[in-house]
């Protein structure tokens, strides 16, 4: 994405692109004996959202195939399980594709995380968790503050069945954008961001504080990995979007935030 035209597009619009990115999920069941006769789930998937909020119709589609309980179901992807609680654009970088998911119903690898009869609390708890660590990063001791003086606990339940139904306007981000108070980019201040960094399947969580108006993502990722990447040859997407190097960080805070607090930055 060009930064010049970046500039000329409204926030609104930013987002719209960014959330209405999707590719269509063909899940197909690995684990039984005659596949002839298993019919695949196929459905627009949301790069955004988390495979958890895709549980119920899954499971629901495939369990007449299968007798194993809910909580031993999980997806693959390319050989790789997928993690119920990280966004798909983290998982899978495909927009606007056709893509094949296996579904599993044994066997689940130690380092995909255990769900319980009830997914949908799981990811809810694991939404505010990451909220919380996000407003932890972005306003330190007063996170409580901002949080809890600043929206309802209706509101923030609100907000997350929003970011669940995949309905954003108008209420998602009006409470969204209380809670992170963009003003305070207009102002000359240091801004803490809280970052994940996807790099070779591994995270990496950090705050990165904003201290000039001038920083670019360059000055994000090279203070960590310093001389170990060519940064001539990386590509960097962020919630998606492929961006470059030079792309300002006052812009990627203002607009890049996905809906559970982070700034997610896929390097490959």
């Amino acid at each position: 994405m060009e930064n010049q035209h970046q500039e000329e597009i409204s926030l609104e619009d930013i987002r719209k692109q960014i959330n209405e990115q999707s590719f269509l999920g063909k899940f197909i069941l690995q684990d039984v004996d005659d596949k002839t006769q298993i019919i695949p789930f196929v459905c627009i998937i949301y790069n955004n959202k988390y495979p958890g909020f895709y549980f119920e119709s899954i499971y629901n589609h495939f369990i007449r195939f299968s007798n194993k309980v809910r909580s031993s179901l999980w997806l693959s992807y390319n050989d790789q399980p997928i993690q119920w609680h990280l966004p798909f654009f983290v998982q899978i970088d495909k927009i606007n594709e056709e893509v094949e998911i296996i579904v599993h119903f044994k066997k689940r690898p130690e380092n995909v995380l255990p769900i319980s009869e009830n997914i949908q609390v799981d990811i809810k708890n694991r939404y505010f968790w990451n909220l919380k660590q996000a407003c932890m990063i972005r306003y330190g001791h007063k996170w409580e503050k901002q949080i809890f003086q600043t929206i309802t606990i209706e509101q923030q339940y609100k907000m997350f069945q929003n970011y669940s139904d995949h309905n954003y306007r108008p209420q998602f981000y009006e409470f969204f954008d209380k809670i992170w108070d963009l003003n305070t980019l207009k102002k000359e201040q240091q801004i803490s961001i809280p970052i994940r960094i996807f790099i070779d399947g591994n995270m990496i969580q950090r705050s990165h504080v904003l201290k000039d108006v001038k920083e670019t993502l360059l000055n994000i990722i090279q203070p960590i990995f310093e001389d170990s990447l060519n940064y001539n040859e990386l590509n960097i997407n962020v919630l998606g979007l492929q961006i470059n190097l030079d792309f300002p960080v006052r812009l990627l805070v203002s607009t890049f935030i996905n809906p559970d607090g982070f700034c997610y930055i896929i390097i490959k």
